[in-house]
Parts: structure tokens; C-alpha cells; sequence
């Protein structure tokens, strides 16, 4: 029997776009294909824009507070969708969720994301957490580390399902990156390093620079930065400082990103602190090589025998640079494991499994 269709609302507060909403994106239109009827509400335009802009149905909702105002407008949006399961992205969304639910049928899952507040707010969180239906985790090391640090986490009901991705949008495609390369004037003999994350302190693009003014002499390289955030002048006056050529791209479209990718010859991922990032996915969808902090589940994602990936401590920039300058010196070993990550990917991480898993999870959490 064909399971029936869910009536999934997505709930996120965020207010730019980052890796949640790209996730949660390719999970709602993931969903929809299926025939179910994802609705997200975003307490930003920007937010509620980008997800429009990717074909999925979004709405504003007043998030900037999980007082009882919010969380009444959320009630009153949540009845109007028929809603059965709310999705809440962060810590402050499942307050916000928990009270617009209270007395209600709707069912809520939890979205373990990375929240610094957890520990002030742990009573009050703990308390509403009891209302969740449970938790879904994006690998097993954040789900050990969230509940070590909360444990209480532990007792519901918990989920491990990675990210996936589209390896049909994402794919090895030289002719892309030759493109990118002439749009950009950028030498064909130059190195291009790229790095794909919003500009703030905690993607680690400072220590990024730090290792890239450590390289020794070679080829000229240069360090491509695409995203945007507060960030963006303190990078700027940091590499000029350092001596790094930097080029910041803005964010970039699907399409435009597959290009940069494939222009690159290796993708850095500086990250201080990460779930599962879609960066790194995307980047080994395409076939290029890594070098990536070992912070949340990115050793699950790249694998730990250095086949797929290069795996460096966060916050070390000499250990970042001696992986930089090892894979620069070495193109058999970098088209090795480009082909490595793809077929990793491929076969571990697509985005079909991803999408299975939670409407799995969404059906027995609604069956009861």
C-alpha cells in the first residue's frame, strides 16, 4: 500500500541563508516529489525568498522571539496548513513550535542543530523538549557530542540520517570550469583553493589564510571565498595583511557553484565547528579533492583513510598548509581522490536515501 500523503510544516528562524536551509530544501522538494505537501515558514524574507526561489512553498511568521505573540501567529499558521508535524531547525524553534503546539495534535521533530545557547536556556528547553516526538541527528559523532553535553538528549527518541546529494547537479563537468576560470580571468596555470561558507568567525577563513600564507614557494595560488556574512571586510584587510590573493565571490546559484568547483584545484573547508556540511558533499559530488576539519560529521562524510579526503585538527594552520602543499604538489594524487569522493558520495550519501529516511521517520512519528 502507498503510504499517504504528510502535511509536513518546516520551521526556521534563521535569518540568512545557510547550510540548514540548503538542506532543508532539498528535503522539502525531496518530499513534494513524493506527493506529500511540505510548507516551511521562515522568520526572514531573505529566508522565505530563497526557498521560493528553489520552487518550494514558504511563508513569513514573526520568529524573532518565542514569546507568546509568536508563538499564537505560529498556531493560527499551523492550523491554517493542517499541519501534522512540524520540522523545527533549531533549539529556539522547537520552543517556539512546542508552545504553538501546546494542547494540539501536531506532532514535532526535532532537527539537532548546532546551538550555543543550549546550555543557558537548558532547563526551559529541556522542559519543552518533552512535547518533541524526538530527534533527528545528521551523523553519530554530533549526536555522542550532543549528548554529552546534554544529556538528557539521550533519553528521546533519536535518528542519525547525513545529509544527501544530487549527484546529477553536482558532477565532475571541465568545461564548466574552464568557464568559470575565463569569467573570472583567473590563470589557468594559478591554484585555485576554494572555500564554500558564510563569512563569519566560526567557518574558519582566518585560519584558512593563516595556512595559505605559510605555503612555501610553487605554483601561484589563489584562495576563492564564496558566501557572504560580517566577515567579509575583516577577510579582506587579513589577507592583503598576509600577502594571500583572495578573490570573494558572494554566493553563488547551483549552477554557478558547480562551476567554481570544478575550476578548483581543491576545495578547503576550514570549518571550526560542523554538522554535515553540504560544502564538502557538493564538493566531492564533483570530483574534487578536500582538505577539511575534522569537526562534527565530516570524518563520516570524507572517511578517515585519507582515500576520499584530507582530514586536518581544527584551528592548526600548519597542519592545514602541509595538506595543502601535499595534494598541490601532487595532481595523479588529487584526480585519485576526487574520483574517490564522487564514488563515495554515490554510493554512501545520495540524496534519494536521505529523503527515504526521513519520510520513514515522518510516517512512524505520525503513525504513533
Amino acid at each position: 500500500m502507498t503510504p499517504r500523503a504528510l502535511r509536513v510544516a518546516f520551521l526556521t528562524s534563521a535569518r540568512a541563508w545557510r547550510g540548514s536551509g540548503v538542506s532543508l530544501a532539498k528535503l522539502a522538494a525531496g518530499l513534494a516529489a513524493r506527493g506529500h505537501r511540505p510548507h516551511v515558514l521562515a522568520g526572514s524574507a531573505v529566508v522565505r525568498d530563497a526557498f521560493g526561489e528553489r520552487g518550494i512553498t514558504a511563508s513569513l511568521i514573526p520568529a524573532g522571539r518565542t514569546g507568546l505573540r509568536e508563538a499564537w501567529g505560529l498556531r493560527r499558521r499551523l492550523r491554517a496548513l493542517e499541519a501534522e508535524i512540524v520540522v523545527a531547525d533549531k533549539a529556539r524553534d522547537l520552543r517556539l513550535a512546542v508552545l504553538a503546539t501546546l494542547g494540539a495534535d501536531t506532532h514535532i521533530l526535532y532537527r539537532y542543530n548546532h546551538n550555543p545557547l543550549e546550555l543557558r536556556f537548558g532547563l526551559r528547553t529541556r522542559l519543552l523538549f518533552r512535547r518533541a516526538s524526538g530527534c533527528i541527528y545528521q551523523s553519530e559523532r554530533v549526536r555522542q557530542e550532543a549528548v554529552g553535553r546534554t544529556p538528557w538528549l539521550g533519553r528521546a527518541r533519536s535518528w542519525v540520517i547525513p545529509n544527501g546529494y544530487d549527484t546529477s547537479v553536482f558532477r565532475p563537468a571541465p568545461g564548466a570550469g574552464r568557464e568559470f576560470r575565463l569569467r573570472h580571468t583567473l590563470a589557468e596555470n594559478a591554484a585555485l583553493i576554494l572555500t564554500v561558507g558564510a563569512l563569519e568567525r566560526d567557518k574558519g577563513q582566518e585560519v584558512a589564510i593563516a595556512a595559505l600564507s605559510q605555503m612555501g614557494p610553487g605554483r601561484r595560488s589563489i584562495y576563492l571565498l564564496c558566501g557572504a556574512g560580517e566577515g567579509e571586510s575583516r577577510l579582506r584587510d587579513l589577507g592583503e595583511r598576509s600577502r594571500v590573493t583572495t578573490l570573494f565571490l558572494g554566493y553563488l546559484q547551483a549552477d554557478t557553484l558547480v562551476g567554481a568547483f570544478n575550476a578548483a584545484d581543491l576545495v578547503l573547508h576550514p570549518s571550526l565547528e560542523d554538522i554535515f556540511p553540504n560544502a564538502v558533499g557538493e564538493a566531492m559530488a564533483c570530483g574534487r579533492p578536500v582538505v577539511a576539519t575534522d569537526v562534527g560529521g565530516v570524518g563520516e562524510l570524507v572517511g578517515r583513510d585519507g582515500s576520499a579526503g584530507s582530514l586536518v585538527p581544527p584551528r592548526d594552520p600548519a597542519a592545514m598548509a602541509k595538506a595543502i602543499g601535499e595534494l598541490l604538489a601532487d595532481p595523479r594524487r588529487r584526480g585519485a581522490m576526487g574520483e574517490a569522493a564522487r564514488r563515495r558520495v554515490a554510493a554512501q550519501f545520495p540524496l534519494t536515501i536521505m529523503v527515504d529516511r526521513y519520510e520513514a521517520v515522518l510516517h512512524a512519528i505520525v503513525a504513533g
